[in-house]
């Protein structure tokens, strides 16, 4: 039986994006495919790769591939997951109304707002206690949805 797939999808670098793909492969691995994916594929900042870091998580500085490179690739997913920031996005609302005919399959679409890293106001380390809060709330989402979808996760 195939596993089901999921692709993560946010803005600019793909930050948020790659934490999503990465908690899924800490928490339930192998028993969902996950992938991440971005609009304008950039190097990922210090920032979500230190935080990420703090739970024993490497994340490289390596954007993810498009979703325009994915839909060229002809890349097909069960679940489509945006992580843009409604407040603050363009494009997201223009790609969520694309997916089905990006991808070719009726993939279940879910939205989950979530602010980009780019935005944090303050110091650094304000900026790094916000951060924290965001990737936590990453990590919160995910494991709603994979129990949501009928996946044991193993929680940390």
């Amino acid at each position: 039986m195939e596993r089901e797939r999921v692709l993560f999808v946010c803005t600019y670098q793909g930050a948020r994006a790659r934490i999503a793909e990465e908690f899924i492969k800490r928490i339930a691995p192998g028993k969902i495919e996950a992938y991440s994916s971005c609009f304008e594929p950039r190097k990922i900042t210090r920032l979500p790769i230190d935080l990420m870091r703090e739970v024993g998580i490497t994340l490289s500085a390596e954007s993810p591939k498009s979703v325009f490179e994915r839909h060229k690739d002809g890349e097909v997913f069960d679940y489509v997951i945006t992580l843009c920031f409604d407040a603050t996005t363009e494009l997201c609302p223009i790609f969520k109304t694309s997916i089905d005919t990006m991808y070719a399959k009726k993939a279940e679409m879910i939205y989950w707002s979530i602010p980009d890293f780019k935005t944090l106001m303050g110091t650094e380390e304000e900026k790094r206690a916000e951060a924290r809060i965001i990737r936590d709330e990453i990590k919160s989402e995910v494991i709603f949805f994979l129990k949501r979808i009928g996946i044991a996760a193993e929680i940390e």
